[in-house]
């Protein structure tokens, strides 16, 4: 089967013209559902993972972040055995970009200086109640991306020794506090929800949003190779 050609490598103009080819080959409400969720996409806020025991946990985190578009996941892994749960994510990683981080020599350090190089603040959640709270985060300081460590230990030392912040979500009953994957959710849902109400330029730019949409149609387009073959075969002969 043919490779196909990497998205950034196509001039933009290209790849709309490739973007239009391949829409007659979807129906026109799924190419509507494609188009509202990209404006929902945000790389403002991401989310990390590290060392998460339980795979289901991890499928149900992925799961919320594709509910509340943040697109992309960091999974720091050093066990190397993490593998999507399909029915609890729900198909939503075929629709995420995973950054997988398991084979350098400290992956957690090597994922935070990947995301501070990329701008992100490093937000470490902790149960903690001296750690300022969820409401009082201040999501106008610049993109952030939000740390949760195992489920039975927390965040690690290296994260706790490198986090910009901290954050936690208060709780006032006898539970300390909550599952993983409810803990991404509460988290998610306050800070974009104040994202869409504020005048941050949250959104995908049109270079991100126009790669995107040509991935998810590759990604749902049967014998994708073959049509992709004959339409730059048929540019050629032109």
């Amino acid at each position: 089967m043919n490779r196909l050609r990497e998205i950034e490598s196509l001039p933009s103009i290209e790849r709309q013209q490739l973007i239009n080819h391949l829409k007659a080959f979807k129906l026109d409400e799924r190419l509507k559902t494609f188009e509202r969720v990209i404006e929902g996409r945000t790389n403002y806020f991401t989310v990390m993972l590290e060392n998460i025991v339980h795979p289901h946990n991890a499928s149900a985190v992925l799961r919320s972040c594709d509910c509340f578009g943040v697109q992309t996941v960091h999974l720091v892994d050093d066990a190397d055995n993490y593998a999507v749960n399909r029915k609890v994510a729900m198909g939503a990683s075929k629709w995420l970009h995973l950054k997988r981080y398991s084979t350098f020599s400290n992956n957690s350090e090597t994922a935070i200086a990947t995301l501070k190089e990329a701008g992100y603040r490093i937000v470490a959640t902790t149960p903690h109640k001296e750690a300022p709270s969820l409401s009082q985060f201040d999501i106008s300081k610049g993109p952030a991306a939000f740390v949760f460590g195992t489920e039975l230990t927390g965040i690690s030392s290296v994260v706790e020794s490198l986090a910009d912040e901290f954050i936690t979500i208060p709780m006032v009953g006898f539970t300390e506090s909550l599952n993983l994957s409810v803990s991404v959710a509460v988290l998610l849902q306050s800070v974009t929800a104040r994202l869409h109400l504020s005048d941050i330029d949250w959104q995908l730019n049109y270079d991100q949003k126009q790669n995107l949409f040509l991935e998810w149609l590759r990604k749902s387009i049967p014998h994708i190779s073959l049509i992709e073959e004959r339409f730059f075969k048929m540019r050629l002969e032109r």
